[in-house]
Formats: structure tokens, sequence, C-alpha cells
């Protein structure tokens, strides 16, 4: 009696009616945007699994390793430079405008100021037009004498220069009537807020004729550096308008100096000083030693405690409000590192140069590694010609 093997039939798993409390597992253990994005795309029931924790995602994606934003001179258009793979990120067009420079970089929106000093925010990212783009009112233009039409014309040209610096509390397509837009203009001497979901009026905040180099939102509070890197203000972003201020001791000589205010996991403020140098020509400028320093707020002063390592922990400084990441969540990521872009600097007294300046400083071996793929070497770059429109990171955002 001869026996046949039956043929086995292949079991395939049906992966679209997984069990919604399954697909929720799957979710919360997802940190990059690479991987949501993935789940996202999968099929319908996983798609709507995304859109059913839309706030938890969106929260997730705010701490992201963020995209380089570089002019592409041919298209007259912006690439994005991923630095963990050394490439250029293939995506369709972005809806922003080339001919500008950003004032701020910050939630994944992109801050402009426009010739009439209005102000208009861009998600480079979102496929919903309506969505994309909102528009403020005019910031506190500079102001010219009755009938100087020439000098207004040329406060016009530079009008990308008014701010130089700004943050958002919170994603407006999270909190729309629950979010402020805070920045540093007019040459690094005023500071205003405006709160567009609430009365949509910009307010100024009077810091004593102080120039700022930096400002973040930390626990309902702004904090802003001042260019001499010892006096951090504080405002209780409820009551902006009465501050505090503490000074601190240092022998840093300020000249070629950018400084950086970051908040850590932890809740901690950290304070980075980036020293630069530029070549006999005054074009080329390089980051050649960075100290980080953290302060402890005691007895009504700061007390700076060095910071030797950043352990699993990469940052991206620049134009952009900064951006504190876990290196090991995603692959490519160079932990205890810092990935600078060559940000405006209006308040150095030193030459601007080429915006070539842009790369890794490893804090464990004080090694500074320029990004290869767009700077081939110091005489013959990508971006050396951009200085009205210098790359800026921008943090990658789901659009649901």
């Amino acid at each position: 009696m001869s026996l046949t093997k039956k043929k086995q039939k292949t079991v395939h798993p049906d992966w679209a009616r997984l069990p919604c409390h399954l697909l929720d597992l799957i979710l919360e253990k997802l940190e990059s945007f690479k991987d949501i994005l993935g789940f996202y795309g999968v099929c319908v029931s996983w798609n709507s699994i995304i859109k059913h924790n839309k706030t938890k995602c969106l929260m997730k994606t705010s701490h992201q390793v963020p995209m380089l934003l570089v002019p592409n001179r041919k298209q007259h258009t912006w690439d994005m430079y991923d630095p963990m793979t050394n490439k250029f990120k293939e995506i369709s067009k972005l809806h922003i405008p080339y001919d500008k420079r950003f004032g701020g970089s910050s939630q994944g929106w992109l801050l402009t100021v426009n010739r009439d000093f209005t102000v208009t925010l861009y998600k480079p990212y979102s496929t919903d037009h309506d969505s994309a783009i909102i528009n403020l009112p005019c910031l506190f233009p500079p102001e010219v004498e009755d009938g100087d039409l020439e000098g207004l014309e040329d406060m016009r040209e530079y009008c990308d220069q008014h701010i130089y610096k700004a943050t958002i509390t919170a994603d407006p397509l999270i909190n729309p009537n629950d979010y402020m837009v805070v920045v540093i203009y007019l040459y690094c001497w005023k500071i205003a807020t405006i709160s567009p979901g609430r009365d949509n009026i910009w307010r100024k905040i009077d810091p004593n004729e102080e120039i700022f180099s930096d400002i973040l939102f930390n626990s309902n509070k702004f904090y802003f550096l001042n260019h001499n890197h010892d006096t951090l203000s504080s405002y209780d972003s409820r009551e902006p308008y009465c501050g505090t201020k503490v000074t601190w001791n240092h022998s840093d000589n300020w000249f070629g100096i950018k400084s950086y205010i970051v908040k850590s996991f932890e809740g901690d403020i950290l304070q980075v000083l980036r020293r630069c140098e530029w070549n006999d020509s005054l074009t080329i400028r390089r980051t050649t030693k960075v100290n980080i320093f953290k302060l402890d707020f005691v007895d009504g002063g700061v007390k700076r405690v060095i910071v030797k390592s950043l352990g699993d922990v990469a940052l991206f400084l620049g134009d952009n409000s900064s951006i504190y990441v876990r290196a090991s969540n995603f692959l490519g990521c160079k932990s205890n590192c810092i990935y600078f872009s060559h940000d405006t600097d209006l308040i150095s007294y030193g030459p601007q140069g080429f915006p070539c300046d842009c790369g890794i400083y490893n804090l464990g071996d004080n090694s500074y590694k320029k990004f290869t793929l767009l700077l081939d070497d110091e005489d013959s770059t990508i971006i050396s010609k951009m200085e009205a429109q210098p790359p800026i990171w921008i943090q990658p955002t789901l659009n649901l």
C-alpha cells in the first residue's frame, strides 16, 4: 500500500486583520519617523490606527532626527540632506518659497519675514496646502524717517534678516488654539510674542537693551541668552512681561563664539559654546572647539557645571530651535556628537564668509568632520555662494 503525502497548504497571515490592541502595542514600540510612516502605509486598518492615535504620533515625531534643508541653485528649490546616510532624500517638491532666508525652524515649521514685515509659517512636509501655511501680522518694522522712501526700500530688501531666531511652543496642528511664537528680532535687540489661536497680536517684551543669541521654551518659561554668554533672562509664558535675570562669571572671549541653549531629556538647561576660526582670506569659517555646561540654578544665581559627555544623545544646532535626540533610536546617528549647520551670525562681529561650516563635532575626541557630500573641500562647495539662504535643520513630521 502506497502512501502519498498531502501537499501542505501555505497559510499566509492576514496582517490587515490583526486586533486593534496588538496594533496599538506595535505602534507604542515605534520611535523613528521612518518606522511610523511605514506602519501608516501598510493597509487601511493600520492607517486608521495611526489616525486614531494622531496626537500621540505627532508628539513622537517631535524628537526625530532632522534633515538639513539646502537650497538647490539649479532647480530653484530646496533639497533635504540626510546626515545619517550622507545622501540627499528623494522627496516631492516642498511647498516653501525658494528665495527666502528662514528666520527660524521649530516644531517642524519654518518661519519667514515678508517685504511688508508680516510673518509666515510653513510646514514643508504637509500635503494639505491650507493647513501648511499660517499667516501672522506685521512684526514691528524698523523705523525710518518720514518720507525716506529709499531707506524704507533698503529695509524691505533685508527683511529676511528682521528675525534672528524663533521658537514655537507647540505644533499648531496639535494645539491650534494654545501655542505661541516667540522671536528675537531687529538686530537681536528686541523680543516679541504672539498667540495666533487667541488674539493674533504681536506683543513686545522689553529686556532692557540686551543683545540676544538664543531662545528656549522650557516648563512654561521662555529663556533668552545674551550675546556675552553670561546672562540668562527668563519670562513666564503666561505673564511674559515681568522677567528675572541671572548672570555668571566666565573667562570666555566672546569674539568668534556662537552660543546656544538646549533642554535635555531630564529638563536641565545646557549652554553650548561653539568656537569658530576663519582662514586668512576670511571666506571660510570652521568650528574648532565646543564646550558644554549645565546651568544649575542655586540661591538666586547660576553655577555652570562642565558636561564632558552627552552619553547616548545627539544635538542638532543652528538657526533652528535646538534639537535633542536619543542617538540609539536612529540608525546612523552618532551619540555624544553635535550636528551643526552654518547658521547666520549677526552678533559675533566676525566675518560671515561662505556658509560652509556644516558638520559633526565629536565631544569624545574633540574632532570635527564636515558633511562630505555638501563640502568636498574648502575651495569647491555646493553651498559656497548661498549667503542669503543658509542651510537650516527641519524636523520631519507626519501629515495626518
